[in-house]
């Protein structure tokens, strides 16, 4: 943008006994008004997480103004997770060969870039490790911080991936000794330690080549509910049988009435 300014003399003068009126007018004086803004713009590509995912960041940063943003250091702290060594890319949508550095902290990541050229448009991503969480109902958080020589420092819009998984712990009980022809149970506890529903979920129960299924209906319950439907392969002696889901939160119990035979 350019504006321009004049200026203006009055002024007067005597011929004699009278009194002359007169006016000058300066150059006109040109000036650019040199502007510099960024705007900047935080993503990720997920929307959902568990532990141990990897998420992958994109910062897009730009310059709308018509000078160069010089100096400019994008600040992102990232909790509960951890920065992937070597993750680090970059682009400048037009064709700037400037050099930017991502500095890994304690905290997270510091990116330094030299300058970002009028209407220029910087492409950042980086990939980050969720740490083992135990903790269900924690989200990640996290916004970048900008700063730069020209422009006041700034805040990126708010990243919030919400943590959403269904984890399934299993533990297998038995008596530590039998007879030969004696009733043993074989149990199976299932439980969602995550907290969204687990489905479709499949149980595979390898079970002794001498074990010996029991005869009656209730040979085999899903939290004392007779099994009806299941598949018994008597070459490996693998038992299989569905459950539609268990809720976040709770167990659900297998139990396998049989005898060891031989």
């Amino acid at each position: 943008m350019d504006v321009k300014s004049q200026a203006t003399v009055i002024y007067a003068y005597a011929q004699g006994n009278l009194k002359v009126k007169s006016i000058s007018t300066s150059n006109v004086v040109n000036t650019e008004i040199r502007t510099v803004d960024l705007l900047a713009k935080k993503t990720s590509n997920i929307e959902f997480f568990k532990p141990l995912d990897v998420i992958t960041y994109h910062i897009i940063i730009t310059n709308p103004g018509n000078s160069t943003a010089t100096n400019v250091v994008v600040k992102d702290e990232i909790c509960h997770q951890k920065y992937l060594n070597d993750s680090f890319k970059y682009l400048f949508l037009d064709d700037s060969k400037i050099d930017v550095k991502a500095i890994p902290n304690e905290k997270g990541i510091t990116f330094e870039i030299a300058e970002i050229k009028p209407g220029g448009v910087l492409v950042m991503s980086y990939q980050a490790m969720v740490d083992e969480l135990e903790d269900i109902s924690l989200d990640i958080r996290n916004t970048s911080n900008v700063y730069s020589k020209e422009v006041q420092p700034f805040t990126t819009n708010s990243i919030n991936i919400k943590q959403q998984y269904a984890k399934l712990e299993v533990l297998k009980k038995a008596v530590d000794f039998t007879y030969l022809n004696t009733d043993i149970n074989y149990l199976i506890s299932i439980k969602n330690i995550g907290n969204v529903v687990a489905r479709d979920v499949e149980v595979i129960d390898q079970l002794p080549l001498t074990f010996e299924l029991d005869k009656s209906k209730d040979a085999i319950t899903i939290d004392n509910q007779a099994v009806e439907k299941f598949n018994l392969d008597k070459k490996s002696n693998s038992l299989k049988l569905l459950i539609d889901q268990i809720e976040p939160h709770s167990t659900v119990q297998v139990a396998v009435k049989g005898r060891i035979v031989k």
